[in-house]
């Protein structure tokens, strides 16, 4: 009776144990597939490309919403449709935040020098009136127009 309370325990204790070993490799794949497809992803995005269609605000949006690249079909090859699955969710989401972030830093620079351009032109222009005329000198030094 004792030894059949203890093979009952060990099967239980197994039972239990083995599922989550299983489990755990399971995700460990999954981790390993999304890895896998970012670094494809990043490799096969065009980054150069996605920062001068950022500089305008149409190729920003256009790269929230489509996917340039997709995921080479070499890969699959002899890959269970789960693998599949996960490789092209996981490359389709990494190449739309790629094309998003470049897309918003060349967004952003072509504010920034749009802005600096018009602040040097104010500057200069500014500085031209004041020099233009003699008799609005005393205007110029107090800041007045």
């Amino acid at each position: 009776m004792k030894s059949l309370k203890i093979c009952l325990l060990l099967y239980l204790a197994l039972s239990l144990l083995i599922p989550t070993q299983l489990l755990a490799s399971e995700e460990l794949d999954q981790y390993e597939v999304k890895s896998e497809a970012g670094r494809d992803a990043s490799r096969n995005v065009n980054k150069a490309c996605w920062v001068g269609a950022g500089m305008t605000l149409i190729g920003t949006g256009i790269a929230m919403m489509w996917h340039s690249s997709s995921p080479d079909p070499a890969v699959f090859v002899g890959k269970s449709p789960e693998y599949i699955r996960a490789y092209t969710d996981a490359y389709n989401s990494r190449v739309k935040r790629i094309q998003t972030v470049y897309s918003c830093i060349g967004c952003a620079s072509s504010l920034v020098i749009g802005c600096s351009i018009m602040l040097l032109v104010e500057i200069n222009t500014a500085g031209d009136d004041c020099g233009s005329s003699s008799s609005s000198s005393s205007s110029c030094s107090d800041g007045t127009n």
